[in-house]
C-alpha cells in the first residue's frame, strides 16, 4: 500500500495527527517509531499532579511484596521505573 500525506503547515495539530498516522503505519509494517518526535503538552498543575501520581505508584510498589519492580529506595528512580510511568502518560493511558 503506498500513501500520501498531505499536511498543512499552518495547522499544528493537523502535523500531530500526521506524526500520530505515521506512528501508526511504523508499527504496523514492524518498524521502530522512536525515531518518531513526541510532545506532550501540559500545565503546571497537571505536571505537579503527574509527579505525584508517579511518587505515589512507586510507594505503593515498594509496600507491594508481589511487585519486584521496586524493591528499594534506590529502583524508584531508576531510568527503568520513570520511563515506564513517561511511556504511559505519553501513550494516553492515566
Amino acid at each position: 500500500m503506498k500513501m500520501t500525506l498531505v499536511v498543512d503547515t499552518d495547522d499544528p495539530k493537523g502535523i500531530d495527527h500526521a506524526w500520530e498516522m505515521i506512528a501508526v503505519l511504523q508499527k504496523k509494517a514492524g518498524r521502530n517509531p522512536t525515531a518518531i518526535r513526541y510532545t506532550k503538552e501540559f500545565g503546571k498543575i497537571e505536571y505537579i499532579k503527574s509527579l505525584r501520581k508517579y511518587v505515589r505508584e512507586q510507594v505503593d510498589a515498594l509496600k507491594d511484596s508481589n511487585n519486584d519492580s521496586v524493591t528499594d529506595v534506590n529502583d524508584m528512580q531508576s531510568l527503568r521505573n520513570t520511563k515506564t510511568f513517561a511511556d504511559r502518560i505519553f501513550s494516553g493511558e492515566k
